[in-house]
């Protein structure tokens, strides 16, 4: 009888250290989401590449914009062979000329527009990257979450089984239990510690994902992830629709790809006009003191029956992209769309198993341990039971973390798929 007495004051007083350890996690050393994306956006060498191909890009503009350089030139007349190598000494006359080719105005503001949208377009990319490196940031900062919480329910468990089968084995050296006791709670510890090893192989894995994307050495050490208690408003597809439109990256970067293609049709068309040729030439005359200057102007004449033919090609390929875009952006805004509704969906869903854990199965499953407990203080249940009913509870523990996780992590699909984050969506929405 003193054994069943101590063995309810174990489970109680385990019961009670299990809920303290998991819902008042300490702050030392804690873990913060927030220091640790603005550590991923400042850090991540894939979202540095992106930005400096974003502003590699702008580089452009300046030199599609800009006249193509004057050519300078010398020209001697009538060198005799044995001047040579001196051209200058007793040649009839020298040349010197300088040429500009001068495009038939509007042309390179067009192309000048079409380079700005290109540039707009790869600024765009690196937003969309960096929405995704936050969004993958944090789904491993939820997925080390679980790991967390399920190593302290497993080390909470062995405990519980050490004094388990401490109490299994007095009760057979006195006689009051039975070997098979015994031997089932050895094996129920044994697993526990393999799963305690595997559980702490995911937590290397999941720090060396969080290290990666903090581009820090990956088997640098992180601290405790905190309690999680979100409460993710409600929203509908038609709140969220105007503001997907509005700030998704990859929908502006494909409206700008619509925009550099129309420009570049743009670009085609006024090819159509022809470019100038300015020149200046002094003529030296060696022979008399009648220098003078001359000036050329040419003309090109893109309508030529030779040459019409690419100008109008170009045109072709320039309308059949332009259309080519606008039919990717309707696609690619169909998917977006699918994408928030898919993410609200699924907020809901891991919202409502939420709510059903912590509201309904946690309850249930404390019930049926203190049962339990009452069954075994009374002789009606093997003690055993116990252990099966505790591990109950430790189960729906964890599937309520994994509902926590999930449901975080389909937050941070909901804001990638916006294109805002949380509290940016419920500021605009107000």
């Amino acid at each position: 009888m003193k054994n069943r007495f101590a063995l309810f004051l174990i489970i109680i007083v385990s019961v009670s250290c299990m809920r303290y350890s998991i819902s008042s996690p300490q702050d030392k050393n804690q873990l913060r989401l927030d220091e640790l994306v603005t550590e991923a956006v400042r850090n991540n060498p894939q979202l540095q590449a992106a930005r400096h191909s974003a502003a590699a890009s702008r580089t452009r503009i300046d030199q599609v914009i800009s006249l193509d350089a004057p050519q300078v030139g010398v020209e001697f007349f009538q060198v005799p062979v044995g001047s040579f190598p001196n051209p200058f000494r007793n040649n009839m006359e020298t040349d010197y000329s300088i040429q500009q080719m001068i495009p038939f105005p509007g042309k390179l503001s067009a192309m000048g527009q079409a380079a700005e949208n290109n540039a707009d377009m790869v600024e765009q990319s690196a937003r969309a990257l960096e929405h995704k490196i936050i969004k993958d940031l944090k789904t491993a900062y939820y997925e080390l979450y679980l790991v967390q919480q399920k190593i302290q329910f497993n080390h909470d468990n062995q405990e519980l089984m050490h004094r388990f089968l401490d109490i299994a084995q007095s009760q057979y050296e006195v006689g009051m239990g039975k070997q098979p006791d015994i031997l089932r709670a050895q094996t129920e510890l044994s697993t526990l510690i393999n799963d305690g090893i595997t559980l702490q192989k995911e937590k290397t894995v999941v720090e060396a994902m969080i290290n990666t994307l903090l581009n820090r050495p990956v088997a640098s050490p992180l601290g405790e992830v905190p309690e999680i208690e979100a409460n993710i408003s409600q929203w509908t597809l038609d709140q969220l629709r105007p503001l997907v439109i509005e700030n998704r990256p990859e929908l502006k970067e494909m409206d700008l790809n619509i925009a550099m293609n129309r420009a570049e049709l743009s670009v085609s068309k006024r090819e159509y006009l022809p470019d100038f040729m300015v020149r200046t030439m002094y003529k030296d005359m060696a022979m008399t003191r009648d220098d003078f200057w001359s000036v050329m102007i040419g003309i090109s004449i893109p309508l030529s029956p030779w040459s019409s033919g690419k100008y109008t090609a170009r045109v072709e390929e320039n309308t059949l992209n332009v259309n080519k875009a606008e039919a990717e952006y309707q696609n690619m805004r169909n998917m977006v769309f699918f994408e928030v509704q898919d993410a609200l969906v699924k907020v809901q869903t891991n919202r409502n198993q939420v709510e059903l854990y912590k509201k309904t199965i946690i309850p249930q499953a404390e019930q049926t341990l203190q049962s339990t407990i009452a069954a075994y203080q009374t002789g009606k249940t093997e003690f055993l039971m116990l252990i099966d009913a505790y591990r109950m509870l430790l189960m729906v523990k964890n599937d309520h973390a994994m509902a926590v996780m999930n449901y975080m992590a389909s937050q941070a699909e909901l804001e990638q798929a916006v294109g805002l984050d949380v509290k940016e969506i419920i500021e605009k929405i107000q």
